[in-house]
Protein backbone atom coordinates (compact mmCIF):
# COMPACT_ATOMS: atom_id res chain seq x y z
CA UNK A 1 0.00 0.00 0.00
CA UNK A 2 1.42 3.48 -1.14
CA UNK A 3 1.68 6.24 1.55
CA UNK A 4 -0.97 8.99 0.36
CA UNK A 5 0.66 12.39 1.24
CA UNK A 6 -2.51 14.50 0.07
CA UNK A 7 -4.87 12.47 2.72
CA UNK A 8 -7.55 14.85 3.49
CA UNK A 9 -10.07 13.25 6.39
CA UNK A 10 -13.53 14.18 6.52
CA UNK A 11 -13.58 17.03 8.52
CA UNK A 12 -16.43 15.43 10.97
CA UNK A 13 -14.47 12.51 11.68
CA UNK A 14 -11.69 13.76 12.47
CA UNK A 15 -13.11 16.38 14.79
CA UNK A 16 -14.69 12.67 16.35
CA UNK A 17 -11.62 10.95 15.99
CA UNK A 18 -8.68 14.09 17.90
CA UNK A 19 -10.54 13.75 21.14
CA UNK A 20 -10.46 9.82 21.33
CA UNK A 21 -6.57 9.77 20.64
CA UNK A 22 -6.51 12.37 23.19
CA UNK A 23 -8.20 10.38 25.83
CA UNK A 24 -6.23 7.63 25.23
CA UNK A 25 -3.18 9.44 25.59
CA UNK A 26 -4.45 10.42 28.93
CA UNK A 27 -5.45 7.40 29.88
CA UNK A 28 -2.72 5.70 29.27
CA UNK A 29 -0.39 8.48 31.37
CA UNK A 30 -2.62 7.88 34.25
CA UNK A 31 -2.89 4.41 34.41
CA UNK A 32 0.63 3.87 34.14
CA UNK A 33 0.96 6.41 36.84
CA UNK A 34 -1.61 5.07 39.10
CA UNK A 35 0.08 1.62 38.46
CA UNK A 36 3.88 2.45 39.52
CA UNK A 37 2.57 4.65 42.39
CA UNK A 38 0.37 1.24 44.04
CA UNK A 39 3.71 -1.06 42.74
CA UNK A 40 6.43 1.13 44.35
CA UNK A 41 6.62 0.62 48.32
CA UNK A 42 9.14 3.53 49.18
CA UNK A 43 7.64 6.99 48.89
CA UNK A 44 9.06 10.52 50.46
CA UNK A 45 8.98 13.68 48.86
CA UNK A 46 12.45 15.35 47.78
CA UNK A 47 13.69 18.26 46.11
CA UNK A 48 17.15 17.87 46.88
CA UNK A 49 18.71 17.57 42.95
CA UNK A 50 22.33 16.77 44.19
CA UNK A 51 20.33 13.78 45.74
CA UNK A 52 18.36 12.82 42.30
CA UNK A 53 19.72 14.54 39.06
CA UNK A 54 16.51 12.91 37.64
CA UNK A 55 14.93 15.88 38.96
CA UNK A 56 16.71 18.20 36.83
CA UNK A 57 16.25 16.40 33.79
CA UNK A 58 12.45 16.14 34.68
CA UNK A 59 12.42 19.53 34.57
CA UNK A 60 14.39 20.27 31.94
CA UNK A 61 12.47 17.75 29.74
CA UNK A 62 8.98 19.26 30.90
CA UNK A 63 9.97 23.18 29.96
CA UNK A 64 11.16 21.62 26.63
CA UNK A 65 7.96 19.37 25.89
CA UNK A 66 5.47 22.09 27.38
CA UNK A 67 7.68 25.14 25.05
CA UNK A 68 8.52 23.20 22.05
CA UNK A 69 4.97 21.50 21.75
CA UNK A 70 3.28 25.35 22.11
CA UNK A 71 5.72 26.69 19.07
CA UNK A 72 5.67 23.92 16.97
CA UNK A 73 1.96 23.72 17.16
CA UNK A 74 1.80 27.68 16.82
CA UNK A 75 3.95 27.16 13.07
CA UNK A 76 2.11 24.14 11.42
CA UNK A 77 -1.29 26.32 12.20
CA UNK A 78 0.68 29.29 10.46
CA UNK A 79 1.37 27.26 7.72
CA UNK A 80 -2.32 27.26 6.56
CA UNK A 81 -3.18 28.85 4.09
CA UNK A 82 -6.76 30.35 3.83
CA UNK A 83 -7.20 29.03 0.44
CA UNK A 84 -6.58 25.55 1.91
CA UNK A 85 -9.77 23.18 2.01
CA UNK A 86 -11.43 22.47 5.23
CA UNK A 87 -10.22 18.42 5.15
CA UNK A 88 -6.32 20.05 4.37
CA UNK A 89 -7.12 22.34 7.38
CA UNK A 90 -8.22 19.70 9.71
CA UNK A 91 -5.15 17.34 8.36
CA UNK A 92 -2.84 19.84 9.61
CA UNK A 93 -4.05 20.56 12.87
CA UNK A 94 -4.18 16.71 13.33
CA UNK A 95 -0.63 16.75 12.50
CA UNK A 96 0.03 19.54 15.28
CA UNK A 97 -1.95 18.11 17.92
CA UNK A 98 -0.20 14.60 17.67
CA UNK A 99 3.17 16.46 17.95
CA UNK A 100 2.19 18.89 20.37
CA UNK A 101 0.73 15.92 22.78
CA UNK A 102 3.77 13.70 21.77
CA UNK A 103 5.89 16.08 23.57
CA UNK A 104 4.32 16.51 26.72
CA UNK A 105 3.40 12.76 27.08
CA UNK A 106 7.23 12.15 26.66
CA UNK A 107 8.15 13.98 29.83
CA UNK A 108 5.28 12.67 32.02
CA UNK A 109 5.86 9.01 31.35
CA UNK A 110 9.63 9.88 32.21
CA UNK A 111 8.59 11.42 35.51
CA UNK A 112 6.90 8.14 36.30
CA UNK A 113 9.57 6.12 35.64
CA UNK A 114 11.60 7.63 37.89
CA UNK A 115 9.28 7.82 40.39
CA UNK A 116 9.36 4.28 39.55
CA UNK A 117 13.26 4.26 40.08
CA UNK A 118 13.27 6.94 43.34
CA UNK A 119 10.21 6.65 45.44
CA UNK A 120 10.34 10.37 44.84
CA UNK A 121 6.49 11.85 44.80
CA UNK A 122 8.08 14.76 43.55
CA UNK A 123 7.64 12.94 39.80
CA UNK A 124 4.17 11.78 40.29
CA UNK A 125 3.69 15.95 41.19
CA UNK A 126 5.31 16.66 37.90
CA UNK A 127 3.40 14.42 36.18
CA UNK A 128 0.36 15.61 37.59
CA UNK A 129 0.84 19.44 36.14
CA UNK A 130 1.28 18.00 32.83
CA UNK A 131 -1.43 15.63 32.59
CA UNK A 132 -3.71 18.90 33.84
CA UNK A 133 -2.23 21.01 31.13
CA UNK A 134 -3.00 17.96 29.37
CA UNK A 135 -6.52 17.87 29.86
CA UNK A 136 -6.97 21.32 30.05
CA UNK A 137 -5.62 21.29 25.96
CA UNK A 138 -8.35 18.37 24.95
CA UNK A 139 -8.90 19.24 21.14
CA UNK A 140 -12.91 20.13 20.81
CA UNK A 141 -14.83 21.46 18.09
CA UNK A 142 -14.91 24.84 19.44
CA UNK A 143 -11.34 25.04 19.95
CA UNK A 144 -10.25 23.41 16.92
CA UNK A 145 -12.50 26.58 15.25
CA UNK A 146 -10.90 28.81 16.88
CA UNK A 147 -6.95 27.57 16.58
CA UNK A 148 -7.73 27.38 12.55
CA UNK A 149 -9.80 30.85 12.27
CA UNK A 150 -13.12 28.53 10.38
CA UNK A 151 -15.39 30.88 8.91
CA UNK A 152 -19.05 30.26 9.26
CA UNK A 153 -19.08 27.71 6.96
CA UNK A 154 -16.78 26.08 7.93
CA UNK A 155 -17.76 25.87 10.95
CA UNK A 156 -20.93 24.76 9.99
CA UNK A 157 -18.99 21.95 7.56
CA UNK A 158 -17.07 21.20 10.78
CA UNK A 159 -20.40 20.68 12.90
CA UNK A 160 -21.99 18.24 10.33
Amino acid sequence: MAYNSNFNPNPQAAAKTLPIIHLALLIGQVLFGVAVYTITAQKSFSFDGSADPFIYVSLALTLGGFTTGNILFTKQLQKITPESTLSQKIASYQTAFIIRAALLEAPSLFSIVAYMQSGNLFFLAVCCLIILYFIFIRPTKDKIASDLNLDYNEKAELEG
